[in-house]
Order: structure tokens, then C-alpha cells, then sequence
């Protein structure tokens, strides 16, 4: 038995054997008689606010996936697409009491609460039991299930379903990681590149000089960003770059508590606060190649649009998000510079390092609304997207168009891997890769039947051998390595996250101290990154910090570690079942 099916089997025992009957989640609507007697199922229209790819207007969704669905439930789904910006709209319509039918919750530590105080949501125990019988019969469902009751119910009572459940990646590429231009690297000789503080920006900055123009002519530089977009999001690389590149998580929005994944422990420094922590880290990072002239000025004013446009057009030669890697490295085959490429550095001087993510209670938190007429329809909407094989229709549009069966075994095509992810017309004409934030399972998340991640597009392996570019096999041949998941996963301790931890919100008292810390953080981020030299940044630093006493930060900080280490205790058979995987 390998460790994954071990795992699994440990996690139906702990939570108990499905009383499934197979069903696909439940009855559909009876309809009026049709020619020759057949009856027409009766369409129920579903009112979702989704993250999905806005390759369609709102509203009732017309691809091929969506018809699928239409087909198979009799729902048609009344989309809205929504962005960075939807805690805020979603606030306004829980202050309003205008709620959609099915939802992404993007805080639901606070909003959750809020929500179940205001009688807006269905409890959703009865209608999973009677319609979820592909999310209560998969270990991963069995776990998302007993994890949302713990951490995010005020109550007890589940009133979530976790979507995008299991691996977001399939262990040959991180989700993010110091991604650099391996063909300049290897122009220089391959310099000393052991750590992230000092040795990394150094090749940066000789790589730029090696390509100063990219071959349209246009100036790049080594480092580029998106500050101009809202908080969580313009500062991403800031949060997130060492914590996948180091294994360290952060379990509070605020930066102030993370754990370290080698260990399990949580950190008893406030990151604020060390010096030496990840969030003053990478903002010296960003500092450094400001006053190096290797990173963008126009980072602080170009939102992640812009940003995308010139990392994959060759402009920027280093990058922290993994999935626009792809693009990247196709813009230079497109262009006839094959052995130009980014891939992701190995682990530099750590025990952990984020290369899978198992998002175990789920990357997006949905909700069922009291504004639903019909709310077992959204909870099999819900269902039917929890099944592995309809979780592969929807990353990659249904069977024929862009994958078929092969030997048992589902193979893209080769005109699906030459497509863009970000290819609107694309993603609108087969449905392929636009509901990436409202499907069951994660991109690299393992179909057990056929052995196949669902995510063909990325994972599958033909997917994998093409995305092999000449630098990959240079950096396998240079590291000594006999494959990308054995170069990133052989020298740590671990290598994969269990996303378990939610502590819930602030007490009453701390609410609005801790919403000013957050504030407070964002606003000053960006004026350290420009501080003329060291001297100032150093200033800043410390001015920062002891501004940080204004939000009450040390009690905020107590509250948030007495939390974790309550959790980590209470989550620990969980953890424990999880590693096996």
C-alpha cells in the first residue's frame, strides 16, 4: 500500500464510513412531458460569485462546462466573477442582506461568524447528508468537513464546504519559489547562489546587465512587482516569498505568527518585530534591489495585470508566482529563443521547503445563502464538482475537446498544451481553465482511479515532459539531480504543507487595533522599499517598530499564539495522518 492510499484509509477510519449510496447528489427537478413522452428536467437557475477566469460576461455561463452541468443537474449557473476586492463587496451585501444563492467567503474567520449571527446561512449537515455523497465518501471531504467544524464554525455546525481540496501542485514546480532565468545564470558560470539575503540579488543584478533589453527592445529589469494593487494582494511576494522558499507558514493576515513546517512549531517571536524574520527579510530584499537599480519603478504603480504582461514578454528575470511559469517559458519557444527560461531555484539553507501544498479544509470557502430558493441544488452544484472525474472536466473542459481516454487513463492533447492558461477565448471556447478557484479538487490533486492529476493542463505527464525546457535539464544536470521533484525535495526534512491552522478572529476588544494594524503595516511597506540607502532604511525599521505599540501589538501577538498552540495540540491527530501522505 503506498503512503498516500495508507493516509487515506487512515482518514476514513478516524472519520467514520460513508453511508454513500453512490448517487450523484440527489434528484433534479421534475419537468413538464416532452416528445414521446420523456419528461425535460427542469432547469434551476443557481446565483454563484466566484473567482473564475472572466472569459465570459456575468451572468448564466455558456461553456461547454457549464452546459455539462446544465446537462447533468439541470442548474445554469448565473455567475459572477469576482476579484481581490470581494471581502469588502461581500461585507456590504452581509450588512444588506444581499446575499447570492452559492458564494466564495474570501475572510471567513470573521465573516462566517457574522454571517451565522445574522441567520443568513444554511447549516449545511442535512443537505450534505442527502445530496454530498461524493464530498462525505472521499478522505479529503471526510477531513474538510471535521477541520470546518472545528475552525470555522462559531457553533459546531458546518456551514462551509472547502473547494480546491488537496495538492495545488504535482511536486515538479512550487507554487512559488525564487524563480530566475537559468540561460543568463548559466552565462555567468553559475555564481554562488546559497542564500536568499545577499547572494541571489548579486545575480540578479549581473544578470541584468547580461540582458538589459529584451528582444523588442524594451528596458528590463531583474525585479519587478505589483504594490499598486490592495492589501493581501500587492503584497504578496513580500508575505509569501520566503515562506514557500523556507517552509514557513504565516497563520495570521496580519504577519505576526507563523510555524515552521520542518518542526510543527509555532514561532514564539513576533515577525513584526524580529529583525531577522521573514517579513524585515524580504522587505531588505526589495530595498536592496531598489537602491541596486534592479528593481521596476514602476512596481509601486502597476497593478498584477501589467505585471504579468512584462514578466511573460521577458521584461522581469526573476519571479515568485509559480503558475505563470508556464507562460513565461512558452512566450520564449513562441519567440524562437527555446533555450531561454525561468525555473525555480532549489532550497537554500532550510529544512523545509513549500513545494506541494495540501490544502486539506480547502483553498476557497463556500457558503450556501438563506437568500437561496432551492438550496439543495447549490449543494449539489457543490457535489458534483467534488467528484474526481468531474473535477477534471472542469480544469480541462469536457472529454474530447482537449484530453480523451487512453488505456484507462486521460491524456491531453497537443494542441491543449500549446494553448495560453490565460487565453480567454480559449478558456470561453472549451471551458478549460476557468473555474481554477470553483472546483473540488486542487490543480495537482491525484484522481486515485487513474492515477492522474486533475489538472491535465500542468500535471499530467505529457504536461510535465513538456514543460522540461532546455534549462530545466541544464539546472538537473548542473545540481546533479535525476528530476525536479528529487531536486526539491531531497535535502529538507519536508517538503509538502497541510494547511490546517485557522484560529478565528480577534476578541472584541483587539478588533479594531488589530484591522489599524494591518493598515498601518501596508501603508508603510512601500516607503521602506524606497529608503534611499541603509542608513534611512534603518530608520524607518525602527521608527516602524516602535509604532507597532500603538496597536496594542504585544497583546494582539499573545492572543494569536495562544491560539495556535491550542490548535496545534487539538489538530494534532490530524497532522499526524496527514504526514503519511
Amino acid at each position: 500500500m503506498t503512503k498516500g492510499a495508507a493516509a487515506a484509509l487512515a482518514l476514513m477510519l478516524l472519520f467514520g464510513c460513508s453511508n454513500s449510496n453512490g448517487n450523484s447528489g440527489g434528484s433534479s427537478g421534475s419537468g413538464e412531458s416532452g416528445a414521446g413522452g420523456e419528461k425535460r428536467q427542469e432547469v434551476f437557475k443557481i446565483k454563484v460569485a466566484a473567482s473564475i477566469a472572466a472569459a465570459e460576461p456575468n451572468g448564466v455561463m455558456q461553456n461547454p462546462v457549464a452546459k455539462t452541468i446544465e446537462k447533468e443537474l439541470g442548474i445554469q449557473m448565473d455567475m459572477t466573477a469576482v476579484g481581490a476586492d470581494f471581502g469588502e463587496k461581500l461585507n456590504a451585501m452581509i450588512a444588506s442582506n444581499d446575499l447570492p444563492d452559492l458564494f466564495w467567503v474570501p475572510d471567513p474567520d470573521k465573516q462566517i461568524p457574522m454571517m451565522v449571527k445574522a441567520n443568513q446561512l444554511y447549516e449545511l449537515d442535512d443537505l450534505l447528508a442527502q445530496y454530498g455523497d461524493n464530498i462525505t465518501s472521499d478522505p479529503s471531504g471526510k477531513a474538510m468537513i471535521e477541520l470546518n467544524k472545528k475552525t470555522l464554525s462559531p457553533d459546531g455546525k458546518l456551514y462551509t464546504i472547502g473547494m480546491l481540496r488537496g495538492a495545488t501542485t504535482g511536486g515538479n514546480q512550487p507554487l512559488g519559489a525564487n524563480f530566475i532565468r537559468w540561460d543568463l545564470y548559466k552565462q555567468l558560470g553559475y555564481p554562488k547562489l546559497e542564500n536568499f539575503d545577499t547572494d541571489l540579488l548579486d545575480v540578479l543584478s549581473e544578470m541584468q546587465k547580461l540582458e538589459p533589453k529584451n528582444k523588442d527592445g524594451q528596458k528590463v529589469y531583474a525585479i519587478g512587482g505589483w504594490f499598486a494593487d490592495g492589501m493581501g494582494w500587492g503584497d504578496w511576494p513580500i508575505t509569501y516569498t520566503l515562506s514557500f522558499t523556507e517552509g514557513k507558514g504565516y497563520l495570521t493576515s496580519d504577519r505576526t505568527v507563523y510555524y515552521d513546517l520542518a518542526t510543527n512549531e509555532i514561532s514564539p517571536h513576533n515577525d513584526l518585530k524580529d529583525k531577522n524574520g521573514m517579513f524585515w527579510r524580504s522587505l531588505k530584499f526589495y530595498n536592496k534591489a531598489n537602491q541596486m537599480g534592479i528593481l521596476d519603478p514602476e512596481s509601486f504603480t502597476q497593478k498584477s495585470d501589467k505585471y504579468e504582461e512584462k514578466v511573460k514578454s521577458g521584461r522581469y528575470l526573476y519571479n515568485v508566482p509559480g503558475w505563470l511559469v508556464t507562460d513565461i517559458n512558452s512566450h520564449f519557444e513562441k519567440a524562437g529563443t527555446p533555450e531561454k527560461g525561468m525555473v525555480a531555484l532549489p532550497p537554500m539553507n532550510t529544512d523545509a521547503f513549500m513545494l506541494i501544498n495540501n490544502l486539506a479544509s480547502g483553498g476557497r470557502t463556500f457558503a450556501i445563502s438563506k437568500n437561496a430558493k432551492n438550496p439543495e441544488k447549490a449543494m449539489e452544484l457543490l457535489n458534483w464538482l467534488s467528484s474526481y472525474e468531474n473535477a477534471r472536466t472542469v480544469w480541462n473542459g469536457p472529454e474530447g475537446e482537449n484530453w480523451n481516454m487512453e488505456d484507462g487513463k486521460p491524456v491531453p492533447t497537443d494542441d491543449y498544451l500549446q494553448q495560453s492558461s490565460s487565453d480567454l477565448a480559449f478558456n470561453k471556447r472549451t471551458g478549460a481553465l476557468m473555474y481554477h478557484h470553483f472546483v473540488g479538487f486542487g490543480s495537482g490533486t491525484v484522481d486515485p482511479k487513474t492515477g492522474v492529476p486533475v489538472n491535465l493542463f500542468e500535471w499530467s505527464d505529457k504536461a510535465v515532459s513538456r514543460q522540461l525546457k532546455p534549462v530545466h535539464q541544464d539546472m538537473l544536470e548542473h545540481y546533479k539531480a535525476d528530476s525536479l521533484f528529487d531536486l526539491y525535495s531531497s535535502k529538507v526534512k519536508v517538503y509538502q504543507e497541510n494547511a490546517l491552522y485557522r484560529l478565528g478572529e480577534l476578541p472584541e476588544h483587539l478588533k479594531t487595533q488589530g484591522t489599524n494594524l494591518q493598515n498601518y503595516t501596508f501603508k508603510n511597506i512601500f516607503n521602506l522599499i524606497l529608503a534611499k540607502d541603509d542608513t534611512e532604511f534603518d530608520k524607518l525599521q525602527n521608527d516602524f517598530i516602535a509604532g507597532l505599540d500603538d496597536f496594542k501589538v504585544d497583546d494582539i501577538f499573545a492572543y494569536w499564539h495562544g491560539k495556535a498552540v491550542e490548535q496545534q495540540q487539538e489538530l494534532a491527530p490530524i497532522f499526524e495522518l496527514l504526514k503519511q501522505q
